[in-house]
């Protein structure tokens, strides 16, 4: 059976597969523009309640984000007011002395930096995508995809569903990504797992260490520091809930485990010795919210579109983020503008054209986001200690002007006919939404596991973190 449920006043169909952020995104962004959207999701349905297999602690939303959301109705309003918004992150050793005290930018542009709790801002997006009529289909596996000349789209328990041009937005495990791309290429271990929790703020009324956090106006966001490992204590003031992250060695394949239930007394082993405040907080943690989360990623690639044009990836399932990149739901609602604003100017009769343009337009930007991941975790795990000593400037996250005070939708229409002239000659297209003199450098996972144990020096890295 084939279906193709195109409406006469639509511009098109897109289908997106995936209902993580970014296929939520795009679906809304594409659906602004006047496409037909519908987004297949094999979870049975969304939940701001979180599983073993996908937390609902805090996920950074930059100012590149933000101004994406601001078209979506309401949803940036809740997401502020539900939102940490630090004034500092204060970082320091294991033993607890400070090394920097650093202010956190408020926003860029007009537009707020938000650390977001996952699940609500998930759900708000959702709502969302819902009121502008978006269709959802959950519970449904895609067993594989297809592209023509004509049409694209995916089988579903037999049912062959068409449409203009697919979008797969399916994650880091991405089964799209084998049909883009045409051979299988497993996601790699990072090296490193999360111990990740979030719990009620009242939890820590029962250590005299941790009580005075309690009565805090202001969210804290603090990190401790350790060869090989960091810890980060997040309160959430607004929401009163408490995030911690643990980033530890890792010892399992990925073929063996992704997530695992956390073990609460391993990750106090991972941190004994340490500052009394960060051990303390982590014994207030409830044991069955604890997660031990595989940090995985992929090497970067170039080909993010299927033979035919009619099939991209986008999110995850492209270029897959860190956590210490701070990238990972931005660099999501990025593609989501760049491919509504390409599909809006070129229409469904050149699909094939404007995904190849969205790739122009992203693949470098993604690639060295995705390096300052690893770029900040290895400064934070492999301290050059003498560095810090001459400038404590050196442990800071980056915030860099041209990374977060970004309007991708602008970008997209200002460079896609850069872009089109490029794809049509043959030519190399020029990136400008990397910074001023930057030299794009493919890298592999492989090329960072290799200086995982090598103190790198400021020179190595590509990224300057201000």
């Amino acid at each position: 059976m084939s279906t193709n449920h195109g409406t006469s006043n639509s511009r098109g169909r897109i289908l997106v597969v995936g209902a993580g952020y970014a296929g939520l995104s795009t679906a809304i962004e594409l659906t602004r523009k006047g496409f037909e959207v519908e987004v297949i999701e094999a979870a049975k349905k969304l939940t701001t309640q979180g599983s073993p297999s996908y937390p609902r602690d805090m996920i950074q939303v930059g100012s590149n984000a933000s101004r994406v959301m601001a078209n979506w109705g309401k949803v940036l309003e809740q997401a502020t007011n539900d939102s940490a918004r630090p004034s500092f992150m204060t970082i320091f050793d294991k033993s607890g002395k400070e090394l920097l005290k650093g202010p956190l930018p408020e926003g860029f542009g007009g537009f707020p930096v938000l650390y977001c709790n996952r699940g609500l801002l998930q759900a708000s997006i959702f709502d969302y995508a819902n009121s502008l009529g978006v269709k959802f289909r959950f519970g449904a596996r895609v067993e594989s995809f297809f592209d023509e000349a004509r049409c694209a789209g995916v089988i579903i328990d037999g049912e062959r569903v068409e449409a203009d041009g697919v979008v797969a937005a399916d994650g880091v495990h991405s089964a799209a990504r084998k049909h883009v791309i045409g051979i299988q290429q497993r996601p790699r271990t990072s090296g490193f797992a999360v111990y990740r929790t979030c719990f009620p703020l009242e939890l820590l009324a029962n250590d005299p260490l941790t009580k005075p956090l309690l009565e805090t106006k202001e969210d804290v966001f603090r990190v401790w520091l350790g060869t090989d490992v960091h810890a980060i204590l997040f309160v959430l003031a607004a929401v009163k809930q408490v995030v911690i992250f643990c980033t530890h060695k890792d010892t399992f394949e990925v073929e063996e485990s992704w997530t695992n239930p956390g073990d609460l007394d391993d990750m106090l082993k991972v941190v004994d010795g340490w500052d009394p405040l960060i051990v303390a907080a982590m014994k207030a943690v409830p044991r069955d919210k604890l997660i031990d989360w595989k940090l995985i990623w992929r090497d970067p690639i170039r080909q993010w579109v299927s033979t035919s044009g009619r099939i991209t990836l986008a999110g995850d399932a492209a270029h897959p983020h860190l956590p210490t990149s701070g990238q990972g739901a931005a660099q999501a609602f990025e593609d989501a503008a760049t491919l509504g604003a390409v599909i809006d100017k070129l229409g469904k009769e050149d699909i094939p054209t404007a995904f190849r343009v969205f790739e122009k337009l992203r693949f470098e930007r993604t690639s060295l986001t995705q390096r300052m991941g690893w770029e900040t975790r290895h400064r934070w795990h492999q301290t050059d200690w003498e560095a810090v000593a001459q400038n404590p400037q050196y442990l800071k996250m980056p915030h860099p002007i041209w990374l977060y005070n970004f309007d991708a939708e602008k970008y997209a229409y200002d460079r896609l006919d850069d872009a089109v002239d490029s794809i049509s000659k043959g030519t190399a297209f020029v990136s400008s939404n990397t910074p001023e003199g930057h030299v794009h450098e493919d890298w592999t996972v492989d090329m960072m596991m290799k200086l995982e144990k090598e103190q790198a020096k400021e020179h190595f890295y590509r990224v300057v973190n201000s």
